[in-house]
């Protein structure tokens, strides 16, 4: 399946803060080994906010702090990366990235606005603050900007072997500390859902299924939360469905997109016309698209090849069974004929057979 004879996948077990004002003095997880906790400033909007939720001003310079804790006896290594929210192709907020590229189409981005990554060393037991420079745009902003300081255990990993030949899963430890920084506070801003590219694609996901590919974008700067979105393959426009999924309580963070997976459920995917059809829902807003697509042969093969397929033999199972009647029928034909030319052939006279005189 994979090209190279082994892949090492990067399963972060990370606990996004939810933007929902979780109270909660402390941000730790098991099996990290350490935990992170924000020191509130008087400028926090939300103040049953665990994490930060900042009114600021255009051009405001400030410093945040974040308390950090080694809940181990051993060292231990982070590195804090201030991440912009992005929207992986699960259908959920992220930040485990740094440098998104074409994940975010935010006019600033919370990576750019924030100080460069910091590495940390914790002895063992100690808790320490460290210190993150917040430099708002100059022009006024409406809407947010949402992003995480994203902690990163980066020598404790543990490997364990998968079910998929070559493969092996190292996780490694990572906490998210959520950040919301807004300056209007009386707009609300609307989020506003368009559809993008439609591509074939494989599903993300332990089976590798084949699967169409929507790309869909958040345009606003604002989060969208418990989406549900339905989409359906069909040859033509309100022809039978050939393929459906439906998932529920997905998000999407700011001026985000992500790859929505339409799964082919193991079918092999077939070049030709489509028709896509998906309702996307978000409380009160609703979002409908209707396209028809094209799958080329060249796309077709190339997500084939890698992806796992359940061949249907069927017509194979045909044509072995019409060739065996076919030779069947020869050797009934052929010994029939045999037999039917022992008979017709006379008997050679008795040449041993005495004569009387």
């Amino acid at each position: 399946m994979f090209k190279k004879p082994s892949l090492i996948l990067l399963g972060f077990l990370s606990f996004w803060l939810t933007l929902a004002g979780l109270k909660l003095p402390q941000i730790q997880a098991d099996g990290a080994g350490f935990a992170v906790s924000a020191v509130i400033p008087s400028n926090q909007y939300n103040q049953n906010a665990s994490y930060f939720d900042l009114k600021m001003k255009p051009n405001q310079v400030e410093q945040v702090q974040i308390q950090v804790q080694n809940l181990t006896n051993q060292e231990k290594y982070l590195t804090a990366y201030p991440n912009t929210g992005y929207t992986s192709d699960a259908g959920v907020e992220a930040y485990n990235r740094h440098q998104l590229g074409r994940r975010s189409q935010a006019a600033y981005l919370f990576s750019d606005i924030i100080s460069q990554p910091q590495k940390i060393v914790l002895a063992p037991q100690q808790s320490k603050k460290i210190t993150f420079t917040i430099q708002m745009p100059a022009q006024n902003y409406h809407g947010i900007l949402e992003g995480a300081f994203y902690f990163l255990d980066t020598k404790s990993s543990t490997g364990q072997t998968t079910n998929q030949k070559g493969m092996t899963i190292k996780n490694r430890y990572a906490l998210a500390l959520g950040v919301v920084l807004r300056e209007d506070t009386t707009t609300k801003v609307a989020p506003k859902m368009t559809l993008n590219k439609i591509t074939a694609g494989i599903q993300d996901t332990a089976n590798f299924s084949v699967a169409t590919k929507v790309n869909l974008a958040n345009t606003r700067p604002t989060l969208i939360h418990n989406l549900k979105i339905v989409g359906q393959i069909s040859k033509t426009k309100h022809s039978k469905v050939l393929y459906q999924t439906k998932n529920t309580g997905l998000g999407m963070a700011p001026n985000s997109n992500f790859n929505y997976s339409i799964d082919w459920q193991n079918k092999a995917m077939k070049s030709g016309r489509y028709h896509l059809h998906l309702v996307a829902t978000a409380q009160k807003h609703h979002w409908v698209f209707d396209r028809d697509f094209n799958i080329t042969q060249h796309e077709a093969d190339r997500v084939n090849k890698h992806a796992n397929v359940e061949h249907n033999w069927t017509w194979l199972w045909i044509i072995l069974g019409i060739l065996l009647l076919i030779l069947l029928l020869i050797a009934v034909y052929l010994i029939g004929r045999r037999t039917g030319h022992k008979k017709e052939t006379p008997k050679p006279a008795d040449s041993d057979k005495k004569t009387t005189k």
